[in-house]
């Protein structure tokens, strides 16, 4: 079950907002949809396509097994997906 933004821990919204804009800047560079960057390159489904639309406008807060996933269909290190969002 994804995690929704909690509205009383300071800064958890902003920082899901800007990794929310990370993540879809990422994603348009590399021309995946939101479909495609929720599956593998096989095509096997691992976050649906509201999952990605959720995360990308902060409205959850995305696990580190999808925020692996994310960096690895973005082809970036976890590392960069995170620089500088806090």
């Amino acid at each position: 079950m994804p995690a929704r933004v909690h509205p009383d821990v300071p800064g958890e919204a902003r920082l899901a907002a800007r990794l929310g804009r990370r993540i879809r800047t990422l994603r348009e560079a590399a021309g995946l949809t939101m479909a495609e960057l929720g599956a593998d390159r096989r095509g096997r489904v691992y976050f649906e396509r509201q999952y990605v639309w959720k995360m990308e406008t902060g409205r959850v807060t995305p696990s580190l097994a999808a925020l692996a996933h994310f960096a690895k269909r973005l082809d970036v290190t976890l590392a960069k997906l995170l620089k500088g969002i806090g």
